[in-house]
């Protein structure tokens, strides 16, 4: 393989948060650039004739490249384009979007909503947890490793979470725990979690670790709710399976409770320490007023992939009835106990799979909202899509999977009425995409 490409011009950025570049017509896709940067690359792996690398040196800088604010930009994975303005960030996001729907609906596409806050958004992050000469390191990982990037500051999320990281850290070194080696499965500490309500200021810690005992538990809870007042639960969350998935099926709670409650517009919410909820709180809210707007009054809406309800019951004063499905038996408690919370009565949540409860409900419903993972929809789901749904909301975190699924309900019948992308992740490549969709 060719190890190193001398001299190309970064001429846009795309999808995934990569630069292009061209050599010989073929495709050359730079970590970190900026389009107008002139890069030697170091080339890191092939795919057909697409080349992906990173910048061995910086020849010539765009205009529009700035200096991260990160030290450990670049290695770190957590975020993307710290190197590039907000506002240019909000620009090229919206260029993507348009490349994404290009041979769909170009025209539709409204103006990406910008973040409140384009640093220290977070509300929600988990640390992986390893050890470098002896001495526990609380950090994120490197980019395309499990090598954890320690770190004094982060950008994307609120000072306070740095501040947890020391206090827990001490704890950590004081008391001799072992570090959980993924190589030989040995040690306990694996994963430090923290989740904070931005609207509240509630604050819940969790501590994953390979087995049930830990040293000095009693005195963890003391040093970290004593530093830290809002704290209202400290979980042990037990995994002692050798995977990458983060959280395991068991837990502790070593102080207070497993939840915490967040606010969004007037809706409150209690958040699980696993349950989904949107890491940017103040995106999320327009987010859903955009889902409110486009909701018919008085029509019957299911919330597909509803988590705790948040966006069922957001909509609930103006929908008619409200039916959410949700795979996960613990979300569909919280979001029963969410509707009593809000005093909402015409929400009723059911669990299961979206793909095999959906036609179960479907007959009395007008209108679709769906917000499924990464990976989009189940193919079976959209052409079983019933003739008396008129109206889809298809809110995605991957606008890749969501254009793939969006042409199969065109297929379906269904036009595209807008597309609005929101930024809930600055810093980063990834876009939040909501699409109307409507047929006669």
């Amino acid at each position: 393989m060719i190890k190193n490409i001398t001299n190309i011009k970064i001429e846009k950025l795309v999808y995934k948060g990569f630069g292009l570049g061209f050599k010989d017509s073929n495709p050359i896709f730079v970590f970190n650039s900026v389009p107008g940067d002139i890069v030697d690359v170091k080339i890191i792996h092939k795919k057909g004739n697409a080349l992906f690398g990173e910048i061995c040196e910086l020849k010539e800088r765009s205009e529009f490249r700035i200096e991260p604010e990160c030290k450990v930009f670049g290695i770190c994975g957590g975020c993307d384009w710290q190197c590039i303005p907000y506002g240019k960030q909000l620009e090229y996001k919206q260029i993507i979007i348009k490349e994404i729907f290009r041979n769909i609906s170009r025209e539709k596409i409204r103006t990406i909503v910008p973040s409140t806050k384009d640093r220290y958004y977070r509300n929600k992050s988990f640390f992986p947890i390893s050890e470098k000469n002896n001495e526990p390191v609380i950090g994120m990982f490197e980019r395309r490793s499990h090598k954890v990037v320690p770190h004094l500051k982060c950008f994307l999320q609120p000072p306070v979470f740095d501040e947890v990281i020391k206090v827990f850290g001490n704890y950590m070194t004081a008391s001799k725990i072992k570090i959980y080696n993924e190589t030989n499965g040995k040690g306990t500490a694996r994963y430090l979690g923290i989740r904070l309500s931005e609207n509240t200021n509630e604050m819940m810690i969790i501590f994953v670790t390979k087995t049930r005992k830990i040293p000095f538990s009693n005195q963890l809870v003391r040093i970290l709710t004593t530093s830290f007042p809002n704290i209202v639960g400290i979980v042990q969350n037990i995994n002692s399976n050798p995977t990458n998935v983060i959280l395991g099926n068991e837990e502790k709670i070593l102080f207070g409770k497993n939840n915490l409650i967040e606010k969004i517009g007037s809706s409150k919410y209690k958040l699980n320490y696993q349950s989904f909820f949107q890491v940017n709180t103040s995106v999320a809210e327009k987010m859903y007023e955009f889902v409110k707007e486009h909701i018919p009054a008085n029509s019957n809406v299911l919330d597909a992939y509803c988590g705790v309800g948040s966006i069922g019951i957001y909509i609930a004063g103006k929908a008619g009835r409200v039916i959410g499905i949700e795979n996960n038996g613990n979300a569909v408690n919280d979001a029963r106990f969410n509707a009593e919370l809000n005093n909402v009565s015409n929400c009723d949540f059911i669990t299961g799979d979206v793909e095999d409860k959906f036609l179960d409900v479907c007959e009395n419903i007008d209108t679709i909202i769906f917000d499924p993972p990464r990976k989009g929809l189940n193919k079976e789901i959209i052409e079983k899509i019933p003739d008396n749904i008129k109206k889809i909301i298809y809110i995605s975190c991957d606008p890749s999977t969501q254009v793939r699924d969006v042409n199969r309900f065109m297929e379906k019948g269904f036009m595209i009425k807008l597309i609005q992308p929101f930024d809930m992740f600055p810093q980063t490549y990834h876009i939040e995409n909501g699409i109307v969709l409507e047929r006669e």
